[in-house]
């Protein structure tokens, strides 16, 4: 539908996200510009601790965009994913509910149902404040209701009974869906998740589901019956309102935030000329068993440039530099795996930050990965991660690499006295020979580092 991008916004001084609609979805389903028109309404409207704040919103050209405060931290979803058995325990999920129904409360008092309650919506930042985000499909009890050619909108799972059957709906869809959430983090699945789509939303109809303590006996009988009482297919059978939601789970909740995760790395714009890992690793160990000194090897990384792309540095050594072959195959292999035993620690790193890992679990990763292994490849055959968490942890430990890159980048630019850019700018500023010195001396820096 769109997508959000990090911002500075000059006016206020801060950084931002700014969602932007897809103009080409605009242009072919004009009823998703209106209900993105319809999210930044109802969320200009409010301004409450649990609810991701609007601060503008326009048009510029084709694009449509709100700005919106940014939240470091994480989604619930990944927060949940991040937990052993993918589930919380009882203290923690009853506090993501109670936080959750405090922000439908205003939400609910102005008329609006969200409509698509389900952890991916729901944000927790890095102080563990907990914030309800993407209105895209919510609407007004007396609106228009914004379907398209007669297909329901929302996400299955989390569906309430009532929007199954497009009956009126109300701020009690979202009490039901806020019911599934409460399954799902104590259990670590929704009640109804197997079959078809159409199987599915009629299990929400028709369905009673698996009892929460047969999933998790660690679940009280008190906590268990307000997630069954939320999940009451008849509106009238659930709480009231969401600050009787609220005050049914607070009990039970933790006293502080379960969790305060860590944020993704600033992000930082890829640099294309810097050389594979690998070859500054085959850098640093030409120069520790004194083959070539360093000022020949950044002499060759300058040269390897005009080579075509991909070309590895240990073959243009070879071809240009006189190294021996088998010198060349034996150096490259272990500079290979010294890169990916970076990518590893930085992956360990990354992993025991979040709590996904514990440092016994370290220790026995690390023996049995053999050597020049991928962490996220043998995190994925053990089943302790999925392929899109692998995807997610890859793209981490990249942002982490370019922020060495670009910290090393800095330290050029201030020994040389030039202003701090990236090495694009740079290269565009800057005449060969002038851009050569800050290239040859960040490379060195990047060596230094690693």
């Amino acid at each position: 539908m769109g997508a959000v991008f990090r911002a500075q916004h000059s006016g206020m001084g801060l950084d931002v996200a700014v969602k932007v609609l897809n103009p080409k979805l605009g242009k072919q389903d004009p009823v998703a510009v209106k209900r993105f028109v319809r999210e930044v309404r109802a969320l200009a409207a409010l301004n409450d601790p649990h609810v991701i704040r609007v601060f503008d919103a326009g048009q510029h050209g084709p694009y449509t965009f709100a700005i919106m405060e940014l939240i470091r931290g994480q989604s619930l979803d990944k927060v949940l994913l991040a937990e052993p058995g993918g589930r919380l325990t009882p203290g923690a999920a009853a506090w993501y509910v109670t936080k959750i129904a405090r922000g439908l409360v205003p939400v609910h008092s102005r008329g609006i149902v969200h409509r698509d309650i389900k952890p991916e919506n729901v944000m927790v930042d890095e102080h563990g404040g907990t914030k309800i985000a993407d209105f895209g499909l919510a609407r007004s009890e007396d609106g228009q209701n914004l379907t398209m050619a007669d297909q329901i909108v929302g996400t299955p799972e989390y569906m309430a009974p009532e929007l199954v059957a497009q009956q009126q709906v109300t701020g009690q869809a979202d009490l039901y869906s806020l019911g599934i959430c409460a399954y799902e983090l104590l259990t670590g699945q929704t009640p109804f998740n197997t079959g078809t789509l159409l199987q599915i939303v009629q299990a929400h109809l028709r369905k009673e589901p698996v009892p929460v303590r047969v999933k998790n006996p660690s679940v009280s009988p008190e906590l268990e019956a307000a997630v069954h009482k939320l999940l009451a297919k008849d509106p009238r059978q659930r709480y009231a309102t969401a600050e009787d939601v609220a005050a049914a789970f607070e009990p039970f909740a933790d006293k502080t935030p379960p969790h305060k995760p860590v944020p993704d790395p600033e992000p930082v714009a890829a640099d294309d000329l810097i050389p594979p890992i690998a070859d500054l690793y085959l850098v640093k160990l030409l120069v520790q068993h004194r083959i070539y000194p360093i000022e020949t090897l950044l002499d060759g990384l300058v040269a390897k440039r005009r080579m075509p792309a991909g070309t590895p540095l240990a073959k243009f050594l070879v071809e240009r530099a006189g190294l021996p072959m088998q010198t060349a195959q034996q150096a490259a292999a272990a500079a290979n795996n010294q890169a990916i035993g970076l990518r590893n620690h930085l992956g360990f790193q990354t992993l025991t930050q979040s709590g996904r890992l514990q440092p016994d679990q370290v220790q026995y990763v690390n023996r049995e990965l053999r050597p020049g292994q991928a962490l996220e490849e043998y995190l994925v055959q053990r089943g302790w991660l999925q392929q899109a968490e692998a995807g997610d942890l890859k793209q981490r430990v990249d942002g982490f690499l370019q922020q060495g890159v670009q910290r090393s980048t800095q330290l050029a630019c201030q020994q040389l006295g030039a202003p701090v850019a990236t090495l694009a700018e740079l290269e565009a500023r800057y005449s060969p020979q002038q851009f050569n010195q800050v290239y040859r001396l960040t490379l060195k820096n990047v060596v230094e580092q690693i």
